[in-house]
Formats: structure tokens, C-alpha cells, sequence
């Protein structure tokens, strides 16, 4: 493919009165990171939420079905911003409402006015509540480089990365928005494991900000393998912590093609799958229960 530039901003959600307010916030942020020219600029996981701010006398489940109210709304705003900006956004990721069940949607716009849709197919626990997962797992394509959108507690399982990869994907676009410390390094900490297993490169972008008593925490990332021609720590860029920002990265996608094929790991070819072959009969006997003791 190519060298592509990468920019993550983490949302840093506040009070708004309006869902106009909402859309200056956008507005602003999209601008600031236009100016450092990226050819993919990544939100957070569901930051749409700083909508709740003037939603009155709700429960949070209500306030989460709410949101939907505005999808209309959340479309025509970042269409019109990536192509004003020739960019493709992926806008973090909303909540939908299909077929009378609420799905967290991450969306893909692109110059030409197009979206395209990821819902997210892992969910921790307490999301069971308020949303259904999807089934689906998809690849994007731009002019320079394919990728897929791992949507927070998506990108915590091997599997998902390693079928993208083979699938195709240089690069995994990981929106998320953690409520704790602890919660923010598992996903970070995942992000660069996949960075080493696939030998690939994964932006992490990380909602802010208190929203309906909901504590977020993190920041941005750009993520890459840990081997030589790379950043030693594997990380390109990030932002500072919990602080509205921009982080910026220059990704070259012939780098992880060399690497794979003469870096001192070679992890994406190495793995031994007459070894592992029968893992997922194994889980599945497990996980029904039926696994024998060992």
C-alpha cells in the first residue's frame, strides 16, 4: 500500500445546551486536526454522550435510548465535515436503533459523502443492559490502506485482530471509552499486543470527561509493532492524559509488509497452527461445560 497519516482526538465530553453546542465541539476539534493533514481522523467510543448533558429526568438506560433521537442529526454533521475536509472520519461510534434493539455503531465517512457501519460485537457486562452486539466483523479500504474498526472491548480478544489481518488489515481503529484507570490500560495494553502478534498498527482514541455520573479516562494512541525500524516502546504518538488533544502518526504500511516477512519476530507466520487447531472445539466443550478435567 502506502504511508498514511493518522490523527486521534480524545473527546473530552462537557456541557452542551444543544445539540448545536454539540456540533461547535465537533466542529472545533475536526479543524484543529485538519491542520496537521491526516488521511484518517478517529473519535472515541460513543461520545455522542456529551448529548446527555441537557437530557432531563431520565434514567441513564433512557438517557442511552435517547441518543438515537439525534442520529439524523449526528449523520448530516459529519458528512458535510468529511467533505469539507476531504477526510475520512471515523466518528467514533452511536448508538442505533434497528429493528427495536440499540446497537454501539462505529461510523466510517468518507470524502465522497459515504458512511459505512461496524457495530461493535463484544460488550462487557454491564452494556448487556442498554445494547445488543453485532455479528459482524468488516474491512475498509481507502486509497492507501485497509482497516478495520475494533471497537473498544472488541479489540480484547486475539481472535478478532488476527482474522482482520488475515483478512487484510494494516491498521486497527479502536474507539473506546472506559470508566476507570485500570479499564483504559486493559484496552491500551491489548492494542499493543495485537501490535506485536499481527504485526500490525492500531490507534486507540479515548473518551473524557463526566457525563451522568460516568467517569471517563484515558487518552489517544497511535500503536506499532516493538522491533527494529519502529519506535522502541511502540508507540508513534499520544496524547497527554485526559486532555482534549490531537495525536499525530505517520504510518508506512511497507514497513509491516518487511517486517513480517524478515523482523526479528515473525509472529503473524510463526503461530503453529497444527498446534492450535483444535482450540476452538476445545473452548466450545469448555465453555458448555463439558470440557473434561485435566
Amino acid at each position: 500500500m502506502a504511508k498514511i497519516r493518522v490523527s486521534a482526538v480524545p473527546f473530552k465530553a462537557g456541557p452542551v445546551s444543544s445539540f448545536d453546542d454539540f456540533a461547535d465541539h465537533v466542529a472545533r476539534l475536526v479543524e484543529r486536526a485538519a491542520a496537521e493533514s491526516p488521511d484518517i481522523l478517529v473519535f472515541p467510543e460513543l461520545f455522542t454522550i456529551e448529548l446527555m448533558h441537557f437530557f432531563e429526568g431520565h434514567d441513564i438506560i433512557e438517557k442511552f435510548a435517547r441518543l438515537t433521537t439525534y442520529t439524523g442529526d449526528y449523520l448530516s454533521l459529519f458528512q458535510g465535515l468529511a467533505r469539507d475536509k476531504a477526510l475520512y472520519i471515523v466518528a467514533g461510534s452511536h448508538l442505533r436503533e434497528r429493528e427495536g434493539k440499540f446497537y454501539n455503531t462505529a461510523h466510517l465517512f468518507t470524502p465522497e459523502g459515504k458512511v459505512w457501519e461496524q457495530e461493535k460485537c463484544h460488550l462487557v457486562p454491564f452494556e448487556t443492559a442498554w445494547t445488543s452486539p453485532g455479528d459482524e466483523l468488516k474491512i475498509f479500504e481507502t486509497e492507501k490502506v485497509k482497516f478495520s474498526i475494533l471497537t473498544c472491548y472488541d479489540l480484547e480478544f486475539p481472535e478478532t485482530s488476527r482474522l482482520m489481518t488475515l483478512r487484510g488489515a494494516d491498521l486497527l481503529i479502536s474507539p473506546s471509552a472506559t470508566l476507570d484507570e485500570q479499564g483504559y490500560w486493559r484496552v491500551r495494553h491489548c492494542g499493543h499486543a495485537r501490535c506485536i502478534e499481527d504485526q500490525v498498527y492500531v490507534v486507540h482514541c479515548s473518551l473524557l470527561g463526566n457525563v451522568a455520573g460516568l467517569p471517563f479516562w484515558g487518552m489517544a494512541s497511535v500503536l506499532t509493532p516493538c522491533d527494529t525500524g519502529f519506535p522502541r516502546k511502540g508507540i508513534a504518538a499520544e496524547s497527554p492524559l485526559n486532555e482534549e488533544s490531537v495525536a499525530t502518526a505517520d504510518l508506512d504500511t511497507e514497513m509491516l509488509y518487511e517486517n513480517r516477512r524478515k523482523g526479528t519476530v515473525t509472529a503473524l507466520k510463526d503461530r503453529r497452527w497444527d498446534v492450535l487447531d483444535s482450540l476452538h472445539a476445545f473452548e466450545s466443550r469448555k465453555l458448555t461445560g463439558s470440557a473434561e478435567k485435566p
